[in-house]
């Protein structure tokens, strides 16, 4: 009589955050800096640079966190399936630098096209490194959708006749290119276009959306929509004897 040992895989989900509470922190502090950000593009028209340079940072280590104790857990990595502490830490950078990289290309070619300042570039490319590559794509293309809404209303709001519609035009792009160009625009001008708030309220719907499971808004923690990929590790099963 002897016994023999058989490993088999079982299901492990693939969650962007080791649990919920560091996933309320995590987002919690992003919604935090990303408000304060467009409290300041509103009021003053202009983003700090240490604001979006703290992010970014913040950014950096805070995926270095993530990734570190998801390697620690022997949880499915960005680049590894799985890995080690400092494996997974390499990989949270990955993500974050790949993210911020792609952000900031992006948004340059949208500033050499005049159609945002250059805090705003600045400020994607820090959100970027706290999303990675697929969060902020799905960020970005919402805040698009966001801004083009709120321009069609505003538009809108002004009357349809062709010499308002083209008066309100002329103060959106009027708004556009001083913001390119940095200089201030009036705090009590209603017309005011900044890209910070429709990026918040970009930011605060998607995530809380795609990452409902994690935090426990519907239901038990499952599979995020955003990372729908089923991890595999080995387990050994139990002993069973044979003749």
């Amino acid at each position: 009589m002897c016994r023999e040992k058989k490993s088999r895989s079982y299901p492990v989900e693939r969650t962007f955050f080791p649990n919920v509470w560091f996933a309320w922190v995590f987002l919690g502090v992003l919604f935090g800096l990303t408000g304060i950000a467009a409290w300041t593009d509103t009021k003053r028209a202009k983003i700090p640079n240490v604001l979006t340079v703290a992010m970014l940072v913040l950014g950096l280590i805070a995926n270095a966190v993530r990734g570190g104790w998801q390697g620690a857990e022997g949880r499915p990595l960005w680049v590894w399936e799985t890995g080690t502490v400092w494996l997974g830490i390499l990989d949270g950078l990955t993500l974050a630098l790949v993210g911020a990289v792609v952000a900031f290309v992006l948004m340059f070619i949208l500033w050499v096209m005049g159609t945002c300042g250059g805090g705003d570039v600045k400020l994607m490319t820090a959100i970027g490194a706290w999303l990675g590559l697929s969060g902020f794509l799905f960020v970005w293309l919402a805040t698009a959708i966001v801004l083009l809404v709120w321009v069609f209303f505003r538009v809108m709001g002004s009357g349809f006749s062709p010499r308002r519609i083209k008066a309100t035009m002329a103060k959106l792009d009027a708004d556009r290119r001083a913001m390119n160009e940095g200089k201030a625009i009036p705090a009590s001008r209603p017309m005011r276009m900044t890209y910070s708030l429709p990026l918040l309220v970009s930011l605060v719907a998607v995530l809380l959306y795609v990452y409902r499971w994690e935090l426990q808004i519907v239901g038990s923690r499952g599979v995020s929509p955003a990372t729908p990929q089923t991890g595999w590790v080995a387990h050994d099963e139990v002993e069973r004897k044979v003749g």
